[in-house]
């Protein structure tokens, strides 16, 4: 699943390369509102309780990792974390401009696909390919195990376990704020 929604003030419409850049750095380092965490206890009522939640270890996984454990162990995994994003160092006239949060994220995406740092599609194949083989020793924790990491990465993670025929279940993971998709290992 992915983390809940983070404690961070809307960005601005506008943005320039440093503004979406110190947006990116305070996303890193916000954890979940109370609001947000009194959320997920009500929504996670209803789920059965994992016996083992694998957990990125940036603040907003993190507590939702503990909310959605409910006692059950919680182990920190950094090879979880979200695909590292930023803009680079004002290279042309076109990065030095004010553009909306959304065209700065189309742009992050298109370099990503030209596998260009901080980590291209490359290696984030790579550190899929990673968490699989430390989710396979996690299963041997108990068959109900959850993971909590981000959107980026959950996407491309499962786009890999099912392109592999690892796992059943929805083409896409849900990718709402805290919302989980279960899959079955094969």
């Amino acid at each position: 699943m992915r983390h809940g929604r983070p404690d961070l003030p809307r960005n601005p419409i506008f943005m320039d390369r440093e503004q979406f850049n110190q947006y990116l750095a305070a996303y890193d380092e916000a954890g979940l509102s109370i609001q947000e965490t009194e959320r997920l206890h009500r929504l996670y009522k209803a789920y059965p309780k994992p016996d083992l939640v694998v957990a990125s270890d940036l603040p907003r996984a993190l507590q939702t990792a503990h909310i959605f454990a409910r006692g059950s162990e919680v182990v920190v995994d950094p090879v979880f974390r979200e695909i590292p994003v930023w803009l680079p160092p004002d290279a042309s006239m076109f990065l030095t401009h004010r553009w909306p949060g959304e065209f700065w994220w189309s742009y992050l995406r298109y370099h990503w696909f030209l596998d260009q740092e901080p980590e291209g599609k490359r290696r984030s194949t790579e550190r899929a390919q990673a968490a699989i083989r430390h989710f396979e020793e996690y299963q041997k924790q108990g068959p109900r195990v959850a993971v909590v990491s981000h959107a980026g990465f959950l996407l491309l993670l499962i786009n890999v376990l099912q392109r592999d025929h690892r796992i059943l279940g929805r083409r896409l993971p849900h990718i709402g704020f805290g919302l989980p998709t279960v899959y079955h290992w094969r």
